[in-house]
């Protein structure tokens, strides 16, 4: 576990940074968040690495790539974003080269998703890890606001609702391949 210690815990949250009054239901916030690091373990070794997803995100959608689990269909590997004007949560690996993608949907809408499932990823050791949230505009579909699908939490991680959206990154196993 100790060779996925980047992944331990993770959190980020693309927070508002102001109101949006021609669209109440999101707000304004910054385009790019982005945080890397440095896989472990022993060179030459690549890992299956088996994290615990939860997010409360809005929709994008992404041509190609694969669905490994039909029950999950919002986790895709590879691709390519085909909504650029809606926040793209993904995981990028540069060893084995691969971008997972944490929030296909078949169409964009002004919805909040909370998420909660598994996904193996590859990562071999030695590999950069980026986790990223990219948005082709200033605005958010935000989860501070008051509509059925918003004010949503991540039990024992953030316990009140926030504003905009966020990520929660935990590590259930890493196997040697």
């Amino acid at each position: 576990m100790q060779v996925a210690a980047g992944f331990a815990q993770f959190f980020l949250h693309d927070n508002c940074t102001a109101q949006y009054p021609p669209q109440p239901d999101t707000c304004l916030h910054d385009r790019l968040h982005e945080q890397s690091f440095t896989f472990g373990g022993k060179p030459g070794t690549g890992y299956n690495v088996t994290l615990r997803i939860r997010g409360i995100f809005e929709p994008t959608t992404i041509t190609g790539g694969d669905t490994p689990d039909p029950a999950h269909p919002y986790f895709k590997v590879g691709g390519a974003v085909s909504t650029a004007d809606w926040s793209h949560w993904g995981i990028e690996v540069s060893e084995p080269k691969q971008t997972y993608w944490l929030n296909h949907y078949p169409s964009v809408g002004h919805i909040i998703y909370k998420e909660d499932f598994e996904a193996t990823i590859v990562v071999a050791a030695g590999a950069t890890v980026v986790i990223r949230v990219a948005d082709g505009n200033d605005r958010q579909i935000d989860n501070g606001k008051f509509a059925p699908d918003r004010q949503q939490i991540i039990p024992g991680v953030v316990d009140q609702p926030l504003a905009g959206q966020m990520l929660r990154i935990d590590v259930v196993r890493v196997k040697t391949r």
